[in-house]
């Protein structure tokens, strides 16, 4: 008869799982939550690379509007980007 072996330990005391953060945000550098209503953030890009990153910082800054329940708008400018709060 063939014995089977368990391979586990048990580890009393440890604590809850450290949390998963994910990857990081590639746009969390941008002060979304510091700006008062009617400032301007600017991107200053190129009109290529503008077109190129504009879709992807809309993405973001519509969800840290949901998550902090204020406005922005994003758009194209001749400097690049720009990220004004609204009301």
């Amino acid at each position: 008869m063939a014995q089977t072996t368990q391979n586990f330990r048990v580890f009393e005391g440890v604590g809850p799982p450290p949390p998963n953060t994910g990857p990081p945000t590639k746009w969390g550098y941008l002060p979304l939550e510091e700006i008062s209503i009617g400032d301007l953030i600017e991107m200053t890009l190129d009109t290529e690379e503008a077109q190129k990153k504009i879709n992807a910082v809309r993405s973001y800054v519509g969800r840290v509007a949901r998550k902090t329940g204020r406005k922005f708008s994003v758009r194209r400018t001749t400097y690049g980007i720009g990220i004004w709060r609204k009301e």
